[in-house]
């Protein structure tokens, strides 16, 4: 530590300013605080000491061993309070953020602190590597855990936070959803900054005792997947992201929606539902979703989520659903009929 030697030098200087203010006899003379009569042995004596002095204000005033010392990343310098040298050690700990970065050892750090701390204490070298392989190789948290935990965590936050009269309504009812994200968001971000960073993380996960799951995903994981713009911090739209909150609309005059068409012709059925990233869209007819059975009538639903028929037929007719993916209890619901036309030739 630099305080020390501070410290010695606040010391020495009050030292040099009481004998500056003293008389050469250590005490004031009769005059006050004037200068004292000549007296040549006494001047020799005061200016022994004088020298003294100086001699400690100037090392009391070297600069700290660690003031001007470089020791590389993952190290800092450490004052040895024996040899008075700043020797460089290898740090104890890096400051707590989630931005993972891989090492040439093929391990996934937390951050570059992290990565140069182990460099610094295996005592090899270890560079940064931009590997999609790497990143995911020791990262235990999948797509799938990562969707578990988030389920997990809206449903302790509705059942700890949440009001009696709406507990669980977030399941399928997205009005409901968005009040406990908004809720959630607003707890997390402690600073009311608008964002939310790794520290504030971090103390959510202490104070709902989440240190002691077992789960390989760790709310960190919300940076590693919906930090969109990657500044580390998440906004109250990347937030909705990850917890899977879509604003949709689906007015009620076309909830059902009737299309007549023509044996033969073509048609184009397009859902109602939208909304501001809104999921893909998906439709069903008797229970039984289209968009993975790869019909040669029926094979294209567009990059709007619209249901192409081609050449219609008697056997189309009847009614098809659409709904976005994950949100079925909003759907609309579209009949097709289909008429026969007459042969008048015969």
């Amino acid at each position: 530590s630099c305080h020390g030697w501070t410290a010695r030098w606040w010391l020495a200087s009050i030292v040099l300013l009481g004998l500056a203010v003293l008389g050469a006899n250590g005490v004031p003379n009769k005059e006050g605080f004037g200068s004292p009569p000549y007296r040549p042995v006494v001047r020799f004596r005061h200016k022994v000491l004088i020298t003294f002095f100086f001699h400690l204000l100037s090392v009391t005033r070297s600069p700290c061993p660690c003031e001007h010392k470089y020791c590389g990343l993952g190290r800092h310098c450490v004052v040895n309070h024996e040899t008075g040298q700043g020797d460089c050690k290898c740090l104890d700990h890096c400051k707590p953020h989630y931005k993972p970065v891989c090492g040439s050892d093929g391990k996934l750090y937390q951050n570059h602190c992290e990565l140069h701390r182990a460099s610094c204490l295996r005592g090899r070298k270890i560079t940064i590597m931009h590997s999609e392989e790497c990143f995911y190789k020791d990262d235990n948290c999948r797509l799938s855990d990562y969707r578990r935990l988030k389920t997990k965590i809206l449903e302790l936050h509705d059942k700890r936070y949440m009001g009696s009269a709406v507990r669980g309504s977030h399941r399928d009812n997205m009005a409901a959803k968005k009040q406990l994200v908004d809720m959630m968001f607003k707890r997390f971000d402690a600073d009311n900054s608008g964002q939310i960073d790794a520290g504030e993380l971090s103390q959510v996960i202490k104070q709902e005792g989440l240190t002691k799951e077992k789960s390989e995903c760790t709310l960190f994981d919300l940076l590693k997947y919906n930090d969109i713009n990657d500044d580390e911090h998440l906004t109250k739209e990347e937030f909705y992201t990850a917890f899977d909150v879509y604003l949709l609309n689906l007015p009620d005059d076309q909830k059902v929606s009737v299309t007549t068409v023509t044996v033969g012709q073509s048609v184009v059925l397009t859902c109602a539902i939208t909304g501001e990233r809104r999921p893909p869209i998906l439709w069903k007819r008797n229970h039984q979703y289209l968009n993975s059975l790869n019909l040669e009538d029926i094979n294209d639903f567009g990059d709007d989520g619209s249901l192409y028929i081609t050449k219609v037929t008697t056997t189309h007719m009847g009614n098809y659903t659409c709904h976005a993916d994950g949100y079925e209890k909003l759907f609309q619901t579209h009949t097709l009929q289909v008429n026969v036309v007459k042969d008048v030739t015969r």
